[in-house]
């Protein structure tokens, strides 16, 4: 049984979105677990990260199975946008597979195949969609995130600080000769290749 095929929401505005690329290898998921982390904690988002490194985590892992086939031998790269719309997270991944996403049957001792019945138990909706380049597919997810209005504002990547010294008046001129010999002698003897005056 396939994953159903359904084009992803298109809100009329995204209130923020990030696009981010990974190298097709396991080590995939780990990464997009933490991008997913860090840009949901920067947005303001911090009670969706585990919910979404989850959904992030088994659809990455989705698609990097997708791109290890023999019929696309090598490294591949996969692609995921992450984007916070009025009132939901959606969660693409797109990989070069065409292939739908499989929902398998599971067994009580199956350690494998659980991922898109996590993803789709997770979330309030599911599904892919041809990529619209015609190569290779979108598997999407959405779940519930709080309007922008009751999210606190994001912090600023680095903290803001007041100068210490007070700035110069750059049309001021320094004309102290006896400092200007003693600064153009050391700048000098840093370099014996230059000319002596």
């Amino acid at each position: 049984m396939n994953l159903p095929s359904a084009a992803c929401p298109q809100p009329t505005a995204h209130l923020r979105a990030s696009v981010h690329q990974f190298t097709a290898i396991t080590t995939a998921p780990a990464l997009a677990r933490g991008t997913t982390a860090h840009l949901l904690d920067s947005w303001g988002l911090p009670d969706l990260i585990e919910t979404s490194t989850l959904l992030v985590s088994e659809i990455v892992t989705n698609a990097v199975r997708a791109t290890e086939t023999p019929t696309y031998p090598g490294p591949a790269v996969i692609a995921m946008r992450i984007s916070w719309t009025a009132s939901s997270l959606i969660i693409e991944v797109w990989d070069r597979n065409p292939a739908p996403p499989v929902l398998q049957t599971q067994y009580v001792h199956d350690e494998n195949g659980r991922g898109l019945h996590v993803v789709e138990a997770l979330s309030i909706a599911a599904a892919y969609y041809p990529a619209p380049t015609g190569q290779g597919k979108v598997t999407w997810c959405q779940i519930e995130a709080p309007i922008l209005a009751q999210v606190e504002e994001p912090r600023p990547l680095l903290p803001r600080r007041c100068p210490s010294v007070a700035r110069a008046d750059p049309g001021m001129v320094f004309d102290d000769l006896a400092v200007l010999a003693r600064v153009r002698d050391s700048l000098r003897a840093l370099d014996v290749h230059l000319p002596r005056m």
